[in-house]
């Protein structure tokens, strides 16, 4: 099945990378050419357009297929989709660096504005923040997975729940418990101060 996937992809993903690794070679050797004709400077242009369709194509059949991997190995919906996420977002600001660079546009002031942006967002969503980033390590660390049956105890938590993991999202991890209820537990709490014992269902 996971073979099966990949040959698949693979005939996206290969033409896919050849022609933008060839359009960026293109738009860096003729836009970076002095006293360059309006000929030179179209040719330049076509290899960035190019380039951005097809790396963003690269990168959409990329995560996709490591979307449907992680939930082919039964690893939950929620984490399958904070992966892609991830992915994507990281891949979208790589393009856009290097579309800038390839457009020989400074990107030295737009990373220092960047920065000081991100210290304001991280200041007012801290508690997001914590979620998402302990979400990245929990997908990593893989201290437990969906349909494993966990007791988890915490006294930032409120005490101790005994029940079914059957998610692992961005900010939460589900909890089924023994009455059938869904119970919401933040990932951050979690990773800090949690005793996990998990045993498979």
């Amino acid at each position: 099945m996971l073979e099966q996937l990949w040959k698949q992809a693979n005939f996206k993903l290969v033409p896919s990378a050849i022609i933008f690794i060839t359009s960026a070679a293109v738009a860096t050797h003729y836009g970076k050419m002095h006293n360059s004709s309006v000929s030179f400077e179209l040719l330049s242009l076509t290899g960035v357009i190019f380039f951005i369709i097809f790396s963003i194509a690269f990168l959409n059949v990329t995560s996709d297929v490591l979307q449907k991997v992680i939930a082919i190995r039964r690893l939950g919906i929620g984490r399958a989709g904070s992966v892609k996420f991830i992915i994507r977002v990281t891949g979208y600001i790589a393009i856009i660096l290097m579309t800038l660079n390839l457009l020989n546009i400074p990107v030295g002031r737009l990373l220092l504005g960047g920065a000081v942006l991100g210290i304001i967002i991280g200041v007012a969503a801290q508690q997001a923040l914590g979620n998402f980033f302990a979400s990245i390590v929990l997908i990593l660390s893989h201290p437990f997975s969906v349909g494993e049956h966990v007791v988890i105890t915490s006294g930032a938590l409120g005490g101790q729940y005994v029940g079914v993991i059957t998610d692992i999202g961005l900010t939460h991890t589900s909890v089924r418990e023994e009455d059938g209820q869904i119970i919401l537990l933040p990932n951050a709490t979690i990773l800090s101060g949690a005793t996990i014992r998990a045993k498979r269902a």
